[in-house]
């Protein structure tokens, strides 16, 4: 959704495409991937640094202070929510087996499916321990997402986007990471109940969810809105 919504604000055409084998098909073994011509670039990083390259950009408006302030809270983002997202889907057992691996596996058959979950399962274990998140408790985790969230909600404010009127890469991360939070179903509703402590930030999602999904499903871009795959924030 991070990439979807960046696309989605930089007024680019693009057609979603869902593949059970997306990890395998990318570069980097990591999506989101897009693919235009003969090239395919992995991740939102470099896939900004791509678009830019030709000629788009959400962020050639903002000053060097400010530029490096967006970097900073990317980074607190991919660092707090992505990886809090990683450690409830595959790090707390109750969720991993009533959720992640019925739902990662659900593409192959068995036992491909059971073998795939459990080896996604182990990286993504060791990822965590090499960050020093393995010995946290829940509790611990969900702390990191209220101080995450508390950050970024005061950073917001009452502007509707992150940099005052006009949205940046921060904007599009920021909702892809909360909109998912919010919308994907895990056995207990205290991480998206962080988020919810935060009016401001739900408001954000709701706002680009209006902005730039609704309606565009139907649109000749092929872009869907995140509720064909989710729920949505306004039902």
């Amino acid at each position: 959704l991070c990439l979807q919504a960046f696309l989605q604000m930089c007024n680019l055409p693009v057609r979603v495409v869902c593949r059970a084998n997306a990890e395998y098909m990318s570069p980097s073994g990591k999506v989101p991937f897009i693919h235009v011509g003969n090239q395919v670039v992995s991740e939102l990083g470099p896939i900004v640094q791509f678009v830019k390259a030709k000629g788009h950009s959400l962020s050639d408006g903002l000053d060097e202070v400010q530029k490096a302030e967006m970097k900073a809270y990317m980074e607190l983002v991919n660092n707090m929510l992505l990886t809090a997202e990683l450690y409830l889907q595959w790090c707390d057992d109750v969720t991993v087996e009533e959720i992640t691996h019925p739902r990662y596996g659900s593409p192959y058959p068995w036992p491909l499916n059971r073998i795939l979950a459990y080896q996604k399962q182990w990286e993504i274990r060791r990822k965590m321990k090499a960050i020093g998140w393995a010995g946290k408790s829940l509790e611990q985790v969900l702390e990191d997402v209220d101080q995450c969230c508390q950050a970024l909600s005061q950073r917001l404010g009452t502007q509707p986007y992150f940099f005052n009127k006009q949205p940046t890469e921060l904007d599009a991360l920021v909702f892809g990471h909360l909109f998912t939070i919010l919308t994907t179903q895990l056995t207990t509703d205290e991480l998206s109940e962080k988020v919810k402590n935060y009016g401001n930030l739900t408001a954000f999602c709701r706002r680009i969810e209006q902005q730039y999904f609704e309606g565009h499903d139907k649109d000749n871009s092929g872009t869907a809105a995140p509720r064909s795959a989710k729920r949505s924030l306004l039902r």
